[in-house]
């Protein structure tokens, strides 16, 4: 049906490809006009239903951005690029990738004008990597510096009759605390306090290049934030109080042949700037969301959990086509299952000889998402902003005896053997139950030391003294040398490149190892859900409930990051 459908539509697309070609040959471009809004995935997942009835969109394709940002770098038709930056639901170390992408076409001599409606943190970290930056008068500069928010559900989880029976390794390791503690340990708040100070010196760092202030001043102006437009006007953070359309209109004046394209047609007009010849293959693999046993759990534009049994098959079928040269392990995950994680190293790891892995690491890749990464020979990219590391594990369970008693349920357990009721919630642990849960911890910790120590050619001795289960920003984590360098998508293709030996310029073809779909659309229907009225982090545990409940060990991130 698919291929019926696509040679069916074959003629209809020929000619206006066509007619748009002859069209804009005849007229030409001078400008690239960009909107940036939403999550920014890597690629469009298969469209679904709910996305086009919606009317939600997620924004463009990081690919297609970064493509044609550097094709745009080296058109000569191109002198001007504006970026319309609507608001933004992704993490720092994204922001800093598109950023950068910007700052390339700039330093390659192109005027690049950035207007935002409003501009939160990573908004205004895109825009840093433009010429300008501009607010309509309405809006406003919500950047005020960088703060975490750590939750603790134990006194909830004591009104209801629940009792979090919790054991880590790694004293860093704190996604025991949110269940188990009511407050913040020492270790956990040196460890925050230490990430949170590097990401906004990262941000001071930024702006103070950017706008070309002193950092001290830019401390400063920091603390009087959020701004409004006129107000960062004046302060130098933004270069312009304009609408878009004035934006515009001063962009034409200064162009009298103000030609801009679009995004998607860019796309298919400038393909006249790719050199000829067969384009290298290189299977792009994407590990996101939480990871677990099984099969992959989809969400609107990526995996919302990666399973293994699938991640495993894709690795087969990368190593059994000829075609792919490479592959780009590209990571934005928290981690979860350490059984899970580790089977889907072992098929990288299996891999890695006959094709290079070159690991690119987004917002987070941390626990067992950093796990995943640490493959012998592959290089690890991060962005500076990068949540990584957190090389520990933890595991326990959730007694519910004294609910059962609120609410008058009484559970016997007939038993033959003496820890069969060791998974039980109806009970809690015995002395000689935790003894064996901390020995099982000390051997998958180990396990988990032994394989990084592996991955990044250390001692175990010199992992555990950066491990711990303590995060990292991705600047901390090259200086402790759980990275090789700083950089985002487009160096690591870069590096792919570099490693198969081709011109820095040579196409690439990117495949997904995914199986191809007998249909062209995936439907999916999704009600109401309790996500969309509460507060994630409450509901957190019980999606983490609904995938863990058969694991023994978590290799998981103890919070989740959000940028607004």
């Amino acid at each position: 049906m698919r291929l019926l459908l696509w040679l069916f539509g074959l003629p209809v697309r020929a000619l206006v490809w066509a007619f748009r070609r002859v069209y804009v040959g005849l007229r030409g471009y001078s400008a690239l006009e960009l909107r940036i809004e939403g999550s920014v995935p890597d690629r469009h997942a298969a469209p679904s239903l709910l996305g086009m009835l919606s009317g939600d969109p997620a924004g463009p394709a990081l690919i297609d951005l970064l493509t044609a940002l550097e094709r745009a770098g080296r058109d000569p038709r191109i002198d001007t690029v504006f970026v319309k930056l609507g608001p933004l639901r992704l993490g720092l170390a994204r922001a800093q990738e598109i950023s950068a992408a910007l700052a390339r076409v700039r330093e390659a001599g192109k005027h690049v004008a950035v207007h935002l409606e409003e501009g939160g943190l990573t908004a205004y970290f895109v825009a840093l990597g433009a010429s300008e930056i501009a607010l309509p008068p309405s809006g406003a500069l919500n950047v005020t510096g960088v703060a975490s928010e750590v939750l603790f559900l134990k006194g909830l989880l004591d009104k209801v009759g629940l009792k979090a029976w919790m054991r880590a390794r790694g004293k860093y390791k704190s996604a025991r605390e949110t269940l188990a503690e009511s407050d913040m340990s020492p270790a956990n708040r040196e460890m925050t306090t230490a990430m949170v100070a590097d990401l906004y010196e990262q941000l001071v760092d930024a702006v103070a290049s950017a706008r070309r202030l002193d950092p001290a001043s830019v401390r400063e102006h920091l603390d009087r934030g959020p701004f409004l437009a006129e107000e960062a006007l004046a302060l130098g953070l933004v270069d312009h109080v304009e609408y878009a359309e004035d934006v515009e209109d001063r962009l034409k004046e200064k162009a009298p042949k103000w030609r801009p394209l679009r995004l998607q047609t860019y796309l298919r007009l400038s393909t006249h700037l790719v050199p000829r010849g067969r384009p290298t293959v290189v299977a792009l693999v994407e590990v996101t969301g939480t990871i677990k046993s099984g099969q992959s759990v989809p969400g609107r534009e990526r995996a919302r959990a990666t399973g293994s049994r699938r991640f495993i098959k894709e690795m087969k079928a990368v190593a059994e086509d000829p075609r792919v040269k490479a592959v780009v392990l590209r990571v934005d995950s928290p981690g979860g299952s350490a059984l899970a994680s580790d089977l889907m190293w072992r098929a990288l790891t299996r891999l890695s000889p006959s094709k290079p892995i070159v690991v690119s690491m987004a917002d987070v890749a941390a626990s067992g998402g950093y796990y995943v990464a640490g493959i012998r020979g592959a290089s690890i990219l991060a962005s500076p902003a990068t949540i990584t590391g957190s090389i520990g594990v933890l595991s326990g369970k959730v007694e519910a005896s004294r609910l059962y008693e609120m609410l008058g349920v009484k559970k016997e357990i007939v038993a033959a053997g003496k820890r069969a009721g060791f998974f039980s919630e109806a009970r809690g642990f015995t002395d000689e139950d935790l003894a064996k849960l901390e020995a099982d911890l000390d051997a998958h910790y180990s396990l988990f030391l032994a394989r990084m120590a592996e991955g990044r050619g250390k001692t175990t001795e010199e992992i555990h003294t950066v491990a711990q289960g303590r995060v990292w920003t991705g600047r901390q984590a090259l200086a402790n040398g759980l990275v090789d360098a700083h950089g985002g998508l487009f160096d690591a293709l870069m590096k792919v490149k570099a490693l198969v030996g081709v011109d820095p310029k040579a196409p690439l073809a990117l495949v997904s190892p995914a199986p191809r779909r007998r249909f062209p659309f995936r439907l999916s229907f999704r009600g109401a859900q309790a996500t969309d009225v509460l507060p994630t982090a409450l509901l957190r545990p019980l999606e983490l409930a609904d995938y863990f409940g058969g694991e023994r060990t978590l290799a998981l991130l103890p919070f989740e990051f959000s940028f607004d």
